[in-house]
């Protein structure tokens, strides 16, 4: 049901004296807009400004060399004030979506006016900052009307910023990390949401990993900044920080045994370990602070948990590489086998199924490297298929077996 069209023809009712404003507004209570509803007329605006914004820009790119510069300038204002005046005065008539959709054009327009712009007076940039101006807009915006669109607009601006100066300057833009930390940061804090702060987790995450790479760091370090992560989990104090960080901590983690595993196995070892005093230094200090953590919130017994950031590839000096490797291999199937025990001890589905997840990777790369040297490949597929489907056909039923008592599912 239409809320909008009850309030509008309501009104004639009330006018004719068919019911009491009072009885109006008790029956547009009874029949709420449905979340189904709200979805399907919010994402036409947003689809229909993304045309526009694109049919504009277009437009006006392959005629700018024939506009006059003053006409450019005119034309490009004219434009943006256009979509920004539009969208408040549709966001005070309480069309939120549309209103929302025009101001996203206007930003989108401010930032297309500033390149259109440099090159009118062939203005050459050499660092990012052009997407931290076009971002301000967006930081407004985000702030007054606290809309989760302006919040993907601003990721959007300062990752493909951060991305763009690594392609183009080879260079990292501070200004854009610190916008994304306090911005995005203090708005996920302010209004923690699931998806907004995995969104702030994960676009923390790419913007470290591509500092590691414009600085020329060795990437094990990312591994550590996985392992800082997850420990910066057990010391929020709100729980969807504690599950954002520690889901990505854990991932990256995993992500990289994964990869040593398949390196060290492969003998490829040359100049891979960093700087083992600053290394280890930093790993004994986040080590501290996160079993320090675990008696704190009295979860001692999930150290199990650790297993995964340990830097075994430093035995590489004692010992073979390959031996390293099938360490890596050990850990990771003993690491979900333990996710999947305390899954099923908790009852909790969101852990079974990123158990069976990790335990089923860690049988695929187990059989992969196992077998393919000297099985044929069209049976080593066949069986792979096959051992896969079985085991997550035993673990799927083991999970319903846990869970067909109800419980705290814990999505």
């Amino acid at each position: 049901m239409n809320q909008k069209w009850m309030k509008r023809e309501g009104q004639k009712w009330v006018e004719d004296k068919i019911i009491t404003s009072e009885q109006l507004d008790l029956l547009v209570a009874r029949y709420p807009d449905t979340k189904e509803q709200s979805k399907i007329t919010g994402i036409l605006p947003i689809l229909a400004s993304v045309l526009i914004a694109i049919g504009i820009l277009s437009f006006i790119a392959s005629n700018w060399s024939e506009i006059p510069p003053f006409a450019r300038l005119s034309l490009l204002i004219f434009i943006m004030i256009s979509f920004y005046t539009a969208g408040d005065r549709y966001l005070k008539k309480g069309h939120e979506a549309l209103g929302t959709s025009l101001n996203l054009l206007g930003i989108v327009s401010f930032g297309a006016s500033i390149i259109l712009l440099g090159q009118t007076f062939h203005l050459s940039a050499v660092d990012a900052r052009l997407f931290v101006f076009w971002s301000l807009p967006a930081v407004y915006y985000l702030y007054r009307d606290r809309s989760k669109l302006y919040l993907f607009l601003l990721a959007a601006l300062t990752i493909g910023g951060q991305i763009y100066s690594l392609n183009e300057f080879q260079s990292f833009s501070y200004l854009l990390l610190f916008l994304f930390i306090t911005c995005i940061g203090g708005f996920v804090f302010l209004y923690p949401r699931k998806l907004e702060t995995e969104l702030f987790t994960i676009g923390l995450s790419t913007q470290i990993f591509i500092l590691l790479i414009v600085k020329d760091f060795n990437l094990l370090w990312f591994l550590l900044f996985g392992f800082a992560l997850y420990t910066a989990g057990s010391w929020v104090h709100k729980s969807v920080f504690k599950q954002s960080f520690k889901r990505l901590g854990t991932i990256i983690g995993f992500g990289f045994a994964y990869g040593l595993y398949f390196f060290l196995t492969n003998e490829i070892v040359s100049d891979f370990e960093p700087h083992k005093i600053y290394y280890l230094s930093v790993f004994i200090l986040i080590l501290a602070l996160s079993i320090y953590a675990k008696r704190a919130e009295n979860t001692f017994l999930s150290i199990w948990e650790l297993l995964i950031f340990l830097p075994y590839f430093f035995l590489v000096e004692l010992t073979d590489a390959l031996a390293v490797g099938l360490l890596y291999l050990i850990v990771m199937f003993v690491y979900s086998g333990f996710m999947l025990a305390a899954g099923y001890r908790s009852e909790n589905r969101a852990q079974i199924n990123f158990g069976i997840v990790l335990f089923l990777l860690v049988c695929l790369m187990g059989y992969f490297n196992l077998a393919w040297a000297f099985m044929p490949k069209s049976i080593f597929f066949l069986i792979g298929g096959i051992l896969l489907f079985i085991l997550n056909a035993f673990l799927q039923r083991k999970k319903k077996q846990i869970l067909k008592n109800g419980g705290p599912h814990h999505e």
